[in-house]
């Protein structure tokens, strides 16, 4: 009897403190998530996030890595090469990213971008739940429209 208080005691304190000693709070090794997303922004109009991010655990709550993403919409699409900071718990708390994009247009682009122009820029994308936003700042590096040397996107999303 004294045997099983002490180990119901035992095991009482490690979930206090968070866990069971010997069980590790969060995977040490790195882990591939999964980036899945409807997006409306400029100027590729409505399109889809797909990607994978390389998490890291920085301590039981916090993420961090390198990601990638796709992005094909019907105005363009993007790919994306940053790096991410994220919490969660159970499901996504919100995230912070910082990327290096390419982005090509093509069909009917929002504004006055002409299809056929190719950028380059960087991109800040953050996400609250399932709610995500986006902002870069981009060049034009090929096609014909000497009208945009620069161009800035904005967007907002919905997905995990």
């Amino acid at each position: 009897m004294r045997n099983a208080t002490v180990l119901i005691a035992f095991i009482a304190l490690g979930m206090a403190r968070g866990a069971v000693p010997g069980v590790p709070c969060a995977p040490s090794r790195p882990q591939l998530f999964p980036c899945v997303m409807t997006r409306y922004s400029t100027p590729l109009k409505l399109g889809w996030v797909l990607g994978v991010v390389r998490y890291q655990n920085a301590n039981r709550n916090f993420q961090h890595g390198p990601f990638v993403q796709l992005e094909p919409g019907f105005g363009g699409g993007k790919v994306n090469l940053g790096y991410r900071y994220s919490r969660s718990g159970f499901l996504p708390v919100f995230n912070v990213g910082l990327s290096a994009s390419l982005l090509q247009t093509w069909g009917n682009p929002l504004g006055d971008v002409e299809p056929g122009q190719t950028f380059t820029g960087i991109e800040l994308s953050t996400a609250f739940s399932v709610l995500g936003f986006n902002a870069g700042i981009f060049r034009h590096v090929a096609g014909d429209d000497s009208d945009h040397d620069w161009i800035t996107t904005l967007g907002v999303g919905a997905g995990f």
